[in-house]
This record gives structure tokens, C-alpha cells and sequence, in this order.
């Protein structure tokens, strides 16, 4: 082989690498939506295994991401579509994904308190909060990135509500605190097992 069609083959051979390397790129950044889309359509219940049940237990928030539909995802089941106001059958169809895709993906948990939050444009989060606390709650989320916590007004139980708006680029999740029944140093409840909420992670409002 010459030297000109040597180099033409690698050239050729470098341009393809370029596109299916683009391709797949393209391909993984598209993953979490096209799973999101694909799952709103799947119904789940007691038993239910496969990566829609993960989805399902990522948004819920408060679970082991595990896969398996059991007994503590149906009674978090339950509880989400009480305080949501929607049939209460303990399975998941569409109005349960829809609610769900209301509030956006659950970033940390305590005390029975739960903060969501999804993406509503290019510069804006929507910030909402569950409480099944039994008792009315309050909560800061703190990040590495902002010298202030994002924070929510006070929140009666069994309610789950939008919570406010930030304008926020990617963060690092640092903590959440919960205050229940009453705010004090002694009553706070604090976790550092939360999510980062960096925007290819979250999903669009609804």
C-alpha cells in the first residue's frame, strides 16, 4: 500500500471512530429520557422487577434502588398517591408517572420529608417537598456551590406541593436538614445521603 492510500485509510478509519463515538455519546445522554418516556407508559405493582421499577424508586425517593417491586415500594406507593390526591391502589399506571413527573426526581430524604426537584427551562429549577412526616415540617438543602441553602416554607402533613423556583447551574448535594413539629437546634434531623441535582440528571417539569 503507498503512503497516500495509507494515509487516506486512516483518515477514513479516524472519521468513523469520530462519528460513532459522537453516535454513542449522543446515544447515553439520551438514555435517561428515553427511559423516563418509555417507563410513563409501563404499569408496575407488588412483584414488578426491571429498570422502570428502578426509575420509579429514583422519583419516590426514600427506597433501596434495587429493581424489585416489594413490599416497602408499595407502601411508599401508597402513601405518595394519598398525599397526592390520586387513586390509592398501591400499583403505578400513568396518572401515578404523571404526578411523579410533576415534581421532578427526589434528591434526599428525612424524617419523612422528601425534595424533589426538575428542570423547568434552561435557567430555572422547580423545588417541591413531600411531607408524610405526622407533623407539619420545615427543611433547608445545602449545596457546595451557593452560600445560601435552598430552602421551603413550611409544610402541613400528607401534602406534597411546589415549594418555590431556584436559578441554579449544576450543584454538589452537601446535606439535608428537616425540622418537625417545630424549628430548635435540638429537633433538627440531618443527612448528608442525598443526590447531586447536576442538570443532565433531572428530568423537564411537567
Amino acid at each position: 500500500m503507498s503512503a497516500t492510500s495509507r494515509n487516506r485509510a486512516l483518515t477514513a478509519s479516524a472519521t468513523a471512530f469520530t462519528v460513532v463515538a459522537s453516535t454513542l455519546a449522543f446515544v447515553a445522554a439520551s438514555a435517561p429520557a428515553a427511559q423516563a418516556a418509555s417507563c410513563s407508559s409501563t404499569y408496575l405493582s407488588y412483584g414488578s422487577r426491571g429498570t422502570c421499577v428502578k426509575l420509579l424508586q429514583k422519583n419516590l425517593g426514600g427506597l433501596t434502588v434495587d429493581g424489585v417491586y416489594g413490599s416497602g415500594t408499595r407502601s411508599r406507593v401508597r402513601s405518595f398517591q394519598d398525599d397526592a390526591n390520586i387513586g390509592v391502589d398501591g400499583r403505578v399506571g400513568p396518572q401515578t408517572w404523571r404526578k411523579l413527573a410533576t415534581y421532578g426526581k427526589a434528591l434526599g430524604w428525612k424524617a419523612g420529608l422528601t425534595v424533589y426537584m426538575c428542570k423547568e427551562n434552561s435557567t430555572d429549577f422547580r423545588v417541591s417537598a413531600w411531607n408524610n412526616s405526622g407533623d407539619n415540617a420545615n427543611w433547608l438543602f445545602y449545596t457546595a456551590q451557593s452560600s445560601w441553602p435552598i430552602e421551603g416554607e413550611a409544610l402541613a402533613d400528607d401534602r406534597i406541593e411546589s415549594q418555590g423556583h431556584v436559578y441554579a447551574d449544576t450543584y454538589n448535594s452537601e446535606k439535608l436538614v428537616v425540622w418537625v413539629g417545630r424549628y430548635g437546634r435540638d429537633n433538627a434531623q440531618t443527612t448528608t445521603k442525598v443526590r447531586d441535582f447536576s442538570r443532565s440528571t433531572l428530568p423537564a417539569c411537567r
